[in-house]
């Protein structure tokens, strides 16, 4: 298991660069796209571009244990929602905007759902956070608010990936990512891909 520190160092990650899918690992398994348990992470009549993908190529950081991750491009102090129900495990918003500690550390929330996986929003602003360790949070509600902390490469985006269990405690090995993909938008069978903008519906 990896220390806290040094997982969000390597699950926030920076280099926002477009890419094609991972040449080093299958990346399979999405469900249904129509009937996914998620929405995008944004509110309805708003679309945001995908500036970083899943299995991304060498030198970005969807890599890995982190191959089915996303990175939308975002101002600071977009409004984010939760893509699916869950309860909030995991919350720091305490650095600014702009900085990068010596692991990268910087702020997130992890709602986790009934299932026991996780879905991780990274990079949100400071004091971005309008829930708590422990609110019950519902498909849609109001999470944050995004930023630009941490390992963004100067980009100001919101992190979002889904993970087999609460990644700042398991650890990226233990809790891997797992394909994702929205059915409240255009049609995404593989998921969200690199460059376009999503519109949530």
């Amino acid at each position: 298991m990896k220390y806290p520190g040094i997982l969000v160092a390597a699950v926030l990650l920076s280099g926002c660069k477009g890419g094609t899918l991972d040449a080093d690992a299958a990346c399979t398994g999405w469900p249904d796209w129509n009937t996914s348990s998620y929405i995008l992470p944004y509110q309805t009549g708003t679309a945001y571009t995908v500036i970083q993908g899943q299995c991304s190529p060498p030198g970005n950081g969807h890599r890995g244990e982190n191959r089915y991750a996303f990175d939308f491009g975002m101002a600071i102090n977009t409004a984010f929602i939760a893509a699916r129900s869950g309860n909030v495990v995991s919350l720091v918003e305490s650095h600014q905007d702009g900085e990068v500690g010596a692991t990268g550390f910087d702020n997130y929330i992890v709602v986790q759902h009934a299932d026991g996986t996780a879905a991780l929003y990274g990079h949100i602003t400071r004091n971005g956070a309008v829930v708590g360790i422990g609110s019950s949070v519902t498909q849609g509600e109001l999470l944050g608010f995004s930023g630009n902390t941490g390992n963004t490469g100067n980009v100001p985006h919101l992190h979002f990936s889904v993970h087999r269990c609460n990644p700042v405690t398991g650890g990226s090995e233990g809790c891997p990512t797992v394909p994702s993909n929205f059915r409240n938008t255009d049609p995404n069978p593989q998921g969200l891909q690199t460059g376009r903008a999503y519109p949530a519906q």
